[in-house]
């Protein structure tokens, strides 16, 4: 009996499980849901920051991630990262030939601060195989059984993105939003036209001019992005608030630096761009940078009409 009670003291559910990893699964989340980086990577990059925890390099490293912004998680997981293929390596030396940088440079500077000045790529490397030990078992003993179901939702998650920019892509090279976009155009004013009393049944936004209605969007350099991911990111985001997407052509190799995003109302605007549209706010579609803010009309005339031409306050150079 004594034998039956110990066992059965000791066993746990899932439930309990989770509730024990709240703030691990947490994190991890953010890792792979909010800013979308790879499920593999992320399960490393989680048992590496468990090991420095749990060896008290880096103590509350967990829970002082949740509660900080995604920027920074995102930068301390490329810091993570980079410890990881340093890892990979037999011989550092090598590793430092494929970084082409100075061993001496700070090339982990988050993680070397947060430790003290006491971590870099050297000292990882130098116990590595202690590392790489512990975080085996991290990996079998916390992130695969508690990630579990983040795992399974994460990648319906990505296949879901991956049909829909497929989806809008076809649309797009059809024309069949511009034209669904027009016909309902047309479609509100020959009612509006007809009668005065259809004409309230549609709502002050629906008869707000598109200009008022409008986030201009603008890229990086060097960091093409299509209108369908454009589309797809701000609708998983925000919900189905877009009307059109207005990105100019290119020709050639080269890429479009901006776009206007017509909204179906100009409420939504607010919770896009900051500070109701004066300021730009920063979003990060599959790694590269975009920066909205509400449409100026006036400056409209002054849209870059090609890479060589964007001005610099469009701020869309790193």
């Amino acid at each position: 009996m004594a034998s039956s009670s110990s066992t059965s003291s000791k066993f746990v559910t899932r439930e309990e499980f989770h509730a024990f990893h709240k703030l691990d699964r947490a994190l991890f989340s953010r890792l792979v849901l909010s800013l979308r980086r790879d499920i593999s990577q992320s399960l490393q990059v989680m048992s590496f920051l468990l090991h420095l925890e749990k060896t008290g390099l880096l103590r509350n490293i967990i829970v002082n991630l949740v509660y900080l912004p995604d920027f920074f998680i995102n930068a301390v997981a490329e810091e993570a990262v980079l410890c990881l293929s340093c890892l990979s390596y037999e011989d550092f030396s090598t590793f430092v030939a494929t970084l082409g940088q100075n061993t001496n440079s700070f090339t982990i500077p988050l993680i070397t601060r947060m430790t003290g000045e006491y971590l870099s790529l050297a000292v990882i490397h130098k116990n590595r195989e202690n590392i790489l030990l512990e975080m085996k078992k991290h990996l079998t003993r916390i992130c695969y059984p508690a990630f579990e179901d983040i795992c399974v939702h994460a990648e319906k998650e990505k296949m879901y993105t991956v049909e829909r920019e497929k989806a809008i892509e076809k649309m797009s090279q059809l024309g069949i939003s511009r034209i669904v976009s027009k016909a309902g155009q047309k479609e509100t004013s020959n009612h509006v036209a007809g009668t005065n009393k259809v004409s309230g049944a549609f709502s002050d936004d629906e008869q707000v001019n598109a200009d008022e209605r409008t986030v201009f969007l603008t890229f990086s350099r060097g960091y093409p992005i299509s209108e369908a991911e454009v589309h797809a990111f701000f609708t998983r985001r925000f919900g189905e608030i877009i009307e059109s997407i207005h990105m100019p052509g290119v020709e050639g190799n080269g890429q479009a630096l901006y776009a206007k995003m017509v909204l179906h109302s100009a409420s939504k605007i607010p919770e896009i761009v900051e500070n109701g549209g004066d300021t730009k706010t920063k979003f990060t579609i599959n790694g590269k940078h975009v920066w909205a803010r509400k449409f100026l009309p006036q400056s409209s005339n002054s849209l870059p009409q090609s890479s060589n031409s964007l001005p610099q306050s469009c701020g869309v150079s790193l």
